[in-house]
């Protein structure tokens, strides 16, 4: 079946393969799925019945811009690219594997004078010192030091050696 997705000014036609149809269908009957990709599996069946875009987006109680933009992006990458969203960069790391480690030997040590225990504000402060980063969030030093169980803003870190007897 064929349906006009309206892209802008130009309009374009969603062809569906009976492959491609009956992946969407068993898409919504059964497995688990986010429900934004069981959403999107609605909208290119209806578009490619013939359904116009308003009548999806008011179906579906979504804007008709995003059924434009399933529609576009069925047009891109077929099925793969309308149901799932591409992978996001993100911000890459700022510590590498020598600026953590420089953070966890800093966290097990002593910490500064007149000081208990390391906060991760001086953690953060120190480490910026060393120039091992130029800027980094007491968060990100956080989520570093969680991931490896250390936690000197609680208690003093000793690093152990086991003894046999």
């Amino acid at each position: 079946m064929v349906s006009w997705c309206d892209m802008n000014t130009t309009q374009r036609v969603i062809t569906l393969t009976r492959a491609e149809r009956a992946t969407l269908r068993t898409l919504l009957k059964r497995g688990r799925h986010s429900a934004r990709e069981l959403m999107r599996a609605r909208v290119l069946l209806k578009s490619a019945d013939g359904v116009l875009q308003i009548r999806i987006a008011i179906d579906e109680d979504i804007n008709r811009s995003t059924v434009k933009d399933i529609c576009g992006r069925f047009h891109t990458g077929r099925l793969d690219r309308a149901l799932y969203d591409a992978p996001r960069s993100g911000q890459p790391s700022k510590l590498d594997d020598k600026a953590e480690a420089h953070l966890v030997a800093l966290a097990c040590s002593d910490a500064p004078d007149g000081r208990d225990h390391w906060t991760l504000e001086l953690l953060q402060k120190q480490m910026v010192n060393d120039k091992k980063v130029e800027s980094i969030s007491t968060v990100a030093l956080w989520h570093r030091l969680k991931n490896r169980g250390i936690k000197p803003w609680r208690e003093k870190n000793v690093v152990r050696s086991e003894t046999h007897t």
